[in-house]
């Protein structure tokens, strides 16, 4: 009898962590979410303009301080209504301190640089100022800079971008001047 309670309780563990849903950020060992919210969206504003988050979904973890944003936009404008920059992720992790990371189908737009950002994943060190790449990130600049590569580091503090993996691509320039 106590073999059988083993097995049941084996099988239920099993079923438990085959059948999440794997959108979900709740893994086997990992804490259950604070709160769920479907729908998400927040819209801040500031003396400077203001910024509108929208997700399908966010987790919010409130024993690890950390949310996770499922099929995230964000949007920001200035004071006129003017759009700034337009970024998507599959899903952002975003802790406490601020530091986050970013995955699948990675799109950033900076109207203001006209500059593009393209990859599959990204984490952010908040404190640091350091945005890093995985895999391949392709950087577009005002339609004549394209740089792809991997290893991919962004010192935003000094305004250094490096792939420290290599890279390709190419720079188109006026033949008229």
């Amino acid at each position: 009898m106590l073999s059988l309670s083993v097995i049941l309780i084996s099988l239920l563990l099993l079923l438990t962590a085959s059948c999440g849903d794997d959108k979900s950020a709740v893994g086997l060992g990992e804490e259950i979410p604070y709160y769920v919210a479907e729908g998400f969206e927040q819209i801040t504003v500031s003396s400077q303009g203001r910024v509108e988050i929208k997700a399908n979904t966010v987790e919010a973890f409130q024993k690890e301080d950390r949310n996770v944003f499922f099929e995230a936009e964000l949007m920001e404008y200035d004071l006129d209504g003017n759009v700034l920059m337009e970024g998507r992720a599959e899903r952002i992790e975003l802790e406490g301190n601020n530091d986050a990371t970013a995955q699948g189908d990675i799109y950033v737009r900076d109207f203001v640089d006209d500059t593009s950002l393209e990859a599959e994943k990204l984490t952010w060190k908040n404190r640091e100022r350091l945005l890093s790449g995985e895999d391949v990130v392709s950087i577009e600049f005002e339609d004549k800079v394209e740089i792809s590569g991997e290893g991919f580091v962004a010192d935003v503090a000094h305004n250094v971008y490096e792939f420290r993996l290599g890279a390709r691509g190419k720079f188109e320039t006026n033949d008229e001047q």
